[in-house]
């Protein structure tokens, strides 16, 4: 278990723990172009639940409330958000470092 996994687990925070994990993520094996998709793909996710959360959140303004009955799937939905976002951002950091680091070999 790496340090920053074992700081996580004693923060007893799971998003902090999920992150951690990722972060340790190898990609050595990608290539490039893999890496540039794994960045792509990544970043476009972040940003599309960052526009939902967005949406959700424009009609809570405004006093529009959540039905009895979807606030269970709306929860599950908001608690994965949260635990994606980071591990995306993550994602998209390291596919991104390295490729550079790819990069900066090849010259």
């Amino acid at each position: 278990m790496t340090q920053s996994i074992y700081d996580a687990i004693h923060q007893d925070d799971s998003i902090t723990i999920f992150r951690a994990l990722i972060a340790d993520l190898r990609f050595d094996n990608l290539s490039d172009t893999q890496l540039c998709d794994l960045s792509g793909v990544a970043a476009e996710s972040a940003e599309g639940l960052c526009q939902g959360l967005s949406y959700l959140g424009e009609p809570l303004e405004n006093g529009v409330q959540i039905p009895q009955e979807s606030l269970v799937q709306v929860s599950a939905w908001l608690k994965a958000s949260a635990h994606l976002i980071p591990a995306l951002l993550a994602l998209c950091e390291q596919a991104n470092t390295r490729l550079l680091n790819m990069q900066n070999k090849a010259v």
